[in-house]
């Protein structure tokens, strides 16, 4: 990036993200300090966790919100900008002039009269925007809710591995490098930022019910999966991760599988329900729109000229750089059960037995196989640091796996390094969004 040698994205494939600015050494003072406050705020963590758990949660959300507002004082463009401009972020002004009854109940019909972004996704991101607009119709006051809420999804991503590993200790690493995964930062505070916390959302709800066993949860699922294809249709792929944490979940606690064949029909009862409200409240089929939206992505590719073969190599490359290149490396020790140190403190196994390995390989390789889906589909060609952010967030959690098992800091310190070098010239010197 430094030379600007590397190019991300494909100019063959109709899509590239441009160098706005030269390399400077501003950005590696940026990296300098970001990395110095880092690192001493994952020592003070680790010390405080087992005994102040949720004040240390929330205390690295403090310093994560701080840490990615560091970054953005030497952006190409304000935040205000952003959220504002129709070529970046049209459902600002959309949800500025349209109610969120008219969007959903006449979406087909109006939305071809809105710019690109706000016409060709679904209506969740315009809601969550009109909801918004209510606490104030500043966009640059709006742009820092979308990132406080994005970063919502750190504390989503602790709870999830805590609960799934019992280990706090990488549940803290996971939730550090959320905050940190380059796709998102480098293109706060666009909205799909926010889909990552639905998706650990939907993934927490369903962990709950598997260990509780309680319909309740089930059914939240349900109706948090419907919320899912509302904001964003194509993580419905994460569904492989879902039904790999059952299979493993059942095979690994030798439960029994009946009683959840009985619960999972409160899951799909809860989403029919909400569907069946949408439909005879506002007119809204989310099915239909679902297929219609999905035809007009084909066309879009089509009509653009960028052609299959190159982007189902290129995602993949554009992708590595999104989730992060440690991160990236980490993958494959993660896979092969990074060895087991003895754990102590807050790093300790809440169960007997310990079945951490297993549920990396379990978690891991069924990302990889989201992301072979999604990249073969060829739905996305190009703009995949911004639309496979949600998994991106994902990959975070073998890399805090593998760190967690060392008994030192400097693996979990040299990732959240590299990474922050990353973010630190990438915002510098391209411009993701304007």
């Amino acid at each position: 990036m430094a030379a600007q040698v590397y190019e991300l994205g494909s100019r063959e494939g109709q899509w590239a993200h441009g160098y706005v600015k030269p390399f400077s050494f501003r950005p590696i003072e940026m990296f300098i300090a970001s990395a110095i406050v880092a690192w001493a705020a994952i020592v003070v963590a680790e010390r405080h966790l087992h005994h102040r758990e949720w004040l240390t949660v929330f205390g690295w959300f403090a310093v994560g919100m701080g840490l990615q507002a560091l970054f953005r004082l030497e952006a190409p463009f304000t935040f205000e900008h952003i959220f504002a401009s129709d070529a970046a972020n049209s459902f600002y002004t959309v949800a500025r002039h349209t109610s969120a009854t008219a969007m959903l109940s006449e979406f087909l019909d109006i939305r071809m009269l809105w710019p690109v972004h706000a016409h060709s996704n679904m209506p969740g991101k315009l809601i969550l925007v009109d909801m918004l607009l209510n606490l104030s119709e500043r966009p640059g006051v709006l742009a820092w809710l979308v990132v406080a809420i994005s970063n919502l999804g750190g504390v989503l991503t602790y709870v999830f591995v805590r609960d799934l590993f019992g280990d706090r200790r990488m549940a803290l690493y996971a939730m550090v490098l959320y905050f940190f995964v380059p796709g998102k930062i480098l293109f706060f505070p666009l909205l799909n930022a926010v889909t990552p916390v639905i998706v650990l959302a939907c993934a927490w709800l369903l962990l709950k019910w598997l260990q509780t066993e309680r319909w309740q949860y089930a059914a939240l699922f349900g109706i948090a999966l419907y919320g899912l294809v509302l904001f964003e249709p194509l993580t419905l792929v994460i569904g492989l991760v879902f039904a790999a944490l059952i299979v493993w979940w059942l095979r690994e606690w030798r439960t029994a599988w009946r009683p959840y064949v009985w619960q999972a029909v409160s899951a799909v009862v809860a989403f029919a329900a909400v569907h069946v409200l949408m439909l005879a409240v506002y007119g809204f089929d989310l099915f239909h729109v679902f297929q219609t939206l999905g035809e007009d992505a084909v066309k879009f590719n089509v009509a653009t000229g960028r052609p299959y073969g190159v982007w189902v190599r290129e995602n993949l490359a554009d992708f590595l750089f999104c989730m992060g290149v440690c991160q990236a490396v980490l993958v494959i020790p993660a896979i092969q059960r990074a060895p087991i140190l003895p754990a102590t403190g807050t790093g300790a196994s809440d169960h007997a037995g310990d079945r951490r390995p297993s549920a990396i390989v379990m978690l891991t390789l069924s990302l990889l196989a989201v992301l072979l889906v999604v990249d073969l589909v060829g739905v996305n060609r190009g703009e995949t640091v911004r639309l496979w952010i949600f998994l991106a967030c994902m990959f975070q959690i073998p890399a805090a796996y593998v760190c967690s098992r060392n008994e030192s800091r400097v693996a979990i310190c040299l990732v959240v390094g590299t990474v922050l070098l990353q973010i630190s010239v990438a915002t510098w010197m391209i411009g993701f969004a304007a």
